[in-house]
This record gives C-alpha cells, structure tokens and sequence, in this order.
C-alpha cells in the first residue's frame, strides 16, 4: 500500500527544512561575528573620567590600580582606587573603595562588547575586538 504525502504534510516538511536552514545560517554568523578578525585578539581597555587609560590584551595577565578623585565623602572621600585584574582571558575588578561595589560584584567579563563599570569613579573596563571600538570617556 502506498502512501502519499498530503499538501499539510509537504508545508510541514518545508516548514521545518527553512527553520533548520535558517537556524544555520543565524548559527554560522553569529559564530563568525564572535570570533575575533583583528590580528591581535581582543583587548582590555580600562579608562576613567579622570582621563587615565591603559590597553591590554584579553590574553596577558596582569593585575594594576586605577586612582581616580574622591568622591568627597565616604570611604573614597579622597581618592577612588580599583584593582583591576587580567587572568586566564577574563577581566575583574578585584577591589574597590567605592561605596556600592558593584563593580566588585560584576561577573568577570571576556567577550568584545562587555563592560564594567563604577559610576562613583568615573571608571569604565571593557573588552572590545579592536581599540578603536571602545567607548570615549570625556
């Protein structure tokens, strides 16, 4: 006995077949855009309102301070400071004196486009694909 498909059938089939293809396609760019193009691999760039910036490599290690003004009252009434913390491909504020601490508490961050930031000092660390793409503190 022979058994031949219906017309709800065959749309069901193609239904499916463009969702596969299509669920595909979205997989196969957003795995090319997530991949990094730039020579160098994804970089750190931590910089304040105060006008401090260093760029570093998502792939080095290094720990350092960032010091930027008080915020005149509190426990950085004098002076903000940050220790900022670059291991195993992930960046983390490892301290801070700010009041709030939730730069502290901000999951350690390691793709282009994440960010880091405390607002009482004026302090932003991201991760970008290239330098040129990080935001511009004024």
């Amino acid at each position: 006995m022979k058994h031949r498909l219906k017309t709800g059938d065959l749309c069901l089939i193609a239904a499916l077949l463009l969702a596969l293809v299509g669920g595909g396609a979205w997989w196969l760019i957003n795995y090319a855009n997530g991949r990094n193009t730039s020579a160098n691999g994804p970089v750190v760039v931590t910089q304040s309102k105060d006008g401090f910036r260093r760029v570093d490599e998502l792939a080095c290690d290094a720990t350092f301070t960032v010091e930027t003004n008080g915020t005149g009252s509190g426990r950085d009434a004098d002076g903000g400071e940050n220790v900022i913390s670059i291991s195993e491909g992930r960046v983390e504020v490892k301290s801070a004196n700010c009041g709030n601490q939730v730069c502290v508490e901000h999951a350690p961050i390691s793709q282009a486009g994440e960010q880091i930031v405390c607002l009482p000092h004026g302090l932003v660390v991201e991760v970008v694909a290239e330098e040129s793409d990080a935001a511009a503190l004024r």
